[in-house]
């Protein structure tokens, strides 16, 4: 069993690691792959645009990998993914 010193301890040994650690300076974005997602759910492009209030423009963009997601579009994404009645429940709701 671990004692709450040593999970202390390697936490901060993790944050002294990751400051002494070089990085690039970018902000990396994990990869979402929306077409799949659409296709998962039998929506066309349209259809997923109106459905979860998401701009046509920005879908077609997405898929066609000019754009990338941006972190809350991410979130709302996996929302979509993990449970998409419950989002389409909550939009509906909003309106």
């Amino acid at each position: 069993m671990k004692t709450k010193s040593s999970l202390g301890s390697k936490i901060l040994d993790a944050i002294y690691e990751a400051l002494e650690t070089p990085g690039s300076g970018r902000l990396v974005r994990p990869k979402f792959d929306v077409k799949n997602l659409r296709k998962q759910l039998h929506l066309t492009q349209r259809k997923f645009s109106e459905r979860y209030h998401i701009n046509l423009e920005t879908i077609r963009n997405w898929e066609q990998e000019k754009r990338n997601p941006d972190s809350a579009a991410i979130a709302l994404l996996t929302c979509i993914e993990r449970d998409h009645k419950v989002i389409e429940k909550l939009l509906a709701s909003s309106n």
